[in-house]
């Protein structure tokens, strides 16, 4: 029979990833690439891996992630390709760490502080295609296929500046945006909560996407309010894409703590705008709650402070005021978190990380405030002040029935909002709570697909692969076909787990689950190189950079 392929997996349960019934099958795969997809013990390889059962899966394509700058530090991408995940769309919510203008560096160095150390980080780069090489000279476990960031393009043209572009801003946005989508980029992203996003109006979105759209890329937004507002939010996206003749991707759409509706409604408006030949698609995450340092949830004006700025302007009592009527007005909707204390929810925090008082981790602000005899909201803004803006909090602020509606839709596909984490290392923060880093898609199979079944497996798997691909233009990514990219998965749905999430911490006594690494998945490939074998990292680094328009 000969060794026609280089690797064979043989015996496993096929899922394609365009929804059909999985099937019994080989895979085998040569040069990188699906060869060949056969009956159970007919192909033969130079390698041979006995799958007994197990399903073999596409790649997850994760189509909203902020990998950007973690993929430079941990070029393994541990956390996401131990969780099946091939590959990282990047770039989103209005970041990417490209391009950059040396006036505005340092505005630039300290937008990413929020997030990640950014003295790990050389900077060598300023366009977006020197970071995209950047990336390919050291190598990378997965493949990464980026966004450039409107916040990106508004920093290097003019800082945080809380005013509409000046002519020569927005040639300079439009000139930079170009370049990068020139480079290869799939398309622009906004983050309309955050600074500078927040301070651009409708019309300054459209004119770049316009731009996006001569390069036929899409537009990812997060979009410009979760709660109250979220209808209008929408609205808004579907109208920018109308306008500028470009594909809509409404980034981790679930409705937030304050939203007047279920998550029906927001489908309801992509559908419409579908039905009137529009091509508008969701992505959603599934963890109820987000742990960033409380100061997130201030007013966006002053996000772009410095500490000591930020401290002091705290440290008075009469701003102090100003800043709770802001955050209680919603006067620019601040992103979703910040709707618990908006309406006061200060039972819904929980301090993970305080690094001064240690005794405050796994209390809620709302406890903290009784007992020290101290208004919650005053306790609030005390934190932030006595753990010099360190203190994180989890925030509880999505109902998981939303969670559960929008996984059903057949519009939605799977994200993680994460990015690539390791329980070791400079990524290996006390600090950060990053459950959908480490077991987004194991625990989207482990408990909608197992446990309390919303899909059906092939359905998790089109959501999680072909889907996502489609929507990125990847046509040789995502599917189990003859020509495709070997970016393969194989799991055992029985052993599955998730052992990152810790559900509902506020209802149970408090546990910061540390870095910890799924269960149940026994091999990922990429590109046709074993990545994962068992619980090792292989060390291979056979991931790619990818461009527009080249899958």
């Amino acid at each position: 029979m000969g060794t026609d392929f280089d690797i064979v997996l043989t015996g496993g349960r096929v899922v394609d990833g365009c929804g059909n019934p999985w099937f019994y099958g080989d895979v085998g795969i040569r040069e990188g690439k699906v060869a060949r997809v056969g009956p159970p013990g007919v192909l033969a390889g130079k390698q041979t891996f006995k799958i007994e059962g197990r399903y073999v899966v596409p790649g997850f394509i994760d189509i909203h992630t902020h990998s950007d700058l973690s993929i430079l530090i941990n070029r393994q991408a541990e956390s996401v390709v131990r969780q099946g995940v091939t590959t990282d769309l990047t770039g989103n919510c209005g970041w990417s760490p490209a391009p950059l203008d040396d006036a505005h560096l340092a505005e630039m160095q300290h937008h990413w502080g929020h997030y990640w150390n950014v003295e790990a980080i050389t900077w060598k780069w300023r366009t977006f295609a020197e970071y995209m090489e950047e990336m390919r000279a050291i190598g990378i476990a997965i493949n990464i296929a980026p966004l450039v960031g409107h916040g990106a393009l508004r920093i290097a043209a003019m800082g945080f500046a809380n005013r509409a572009p000046s002519e020569d801003e927005m040639s300079k946005m439009k000139r930079l945006l170009a370049e990068s989508m020139e480079a290869g980029v799939f398309g622009l992203s906004t983050g309309l909560v955050y600074p500078p996003g927040c301070f651009a109006k409708t019309e300054e979105i459209i004119e770049l996407c316009r731009v996006v759209a001569r390069y036929h890329g899409l537009y990812a937004s997060h979009i410009r309010g979760e709660r109250e507002t979220i209808l209008e939010a929408v609205a808004e996206a579907i109208r920018i894409g109308k306008e500028a003749g470009l594909p809509v991707q409404v980034s981790h759409n679930a409705p937030k703590y304050g939203a007047p509706e279920d998550a029906r409604a927001n489908l309801a408006l992509v559908e419409a705008a579908r039905a009137q030949g529009q091509d508008v698609t969701v992505d959603n995450d599934v963890h109820t709650d987000l742990a960033p340092r409380l100061s997130r949830a201030l007013p966006q004006p002053v996000l772009d402070r410095s500490t000591p700025d930020l401290l002091a302007l705290l440290a008075d009592p009469v701003a102090r005021k100003q800043m709770q009527a802001d955050i209680e007005q919603d006067r620019l909707p601040a992103f979703g978190p910040s709707g618990l204390v908006k309406h006061h929810r200060f039972d819904r925090i929980v301090i993970l990380y305080a690094p001064k008082q240690p005794g405050l981790i796994g209390q809620t602000v709302e406890q903290i405030a009784h007992q020290r005899s101290r208004d919650p909201f005053e306790t609030y803004f005390d934190l932030i002040v006595e753990e010099q803006d360190q203190i994180v909090g989890i925030f509880d602020y999505i109902e998981e029935k939303n969670i559960r509606l929008l996984l059903q839709h057949p519009l939605v596909m799977v994200s993680s909002d994460g990015q690539v984490m390791a329980p070791y290392g400079p990524l290996a923060d006390p600090g950060a709570y990053s459950p959908c880093s480490y077991g987004e898609y194991p625990g989207v199979l482990e408990r909608y697909v197992r446990k309390e079944p919303v899909l059906r497996l092939e359905e998790a798997i089109r959501k999680m692969t072909s889907y996502p691909a489609q929507r990125l233009g990847l046509m040789d990514r995502g599917l189990l076909r003859p020509g495709a990219w070997a970016d393969i998965v194989v799991f055992d749905l029985d052993r599955i787990h998730d052992r990152a999430t810790n559900l509902y911490p506020h209802r149970y006594p408090f546990e910061n689950i540390p870095h910890r690494y799924p269960e149940g998945i026994d091999y990922v490939f990429v590109n046709g190189a074993l990545v994962i074998a068992g619980e090792e990292h292989t060390g291979a680094l056979p991931g790619h950079v990818l461009k527009r328009g080249e899958g």
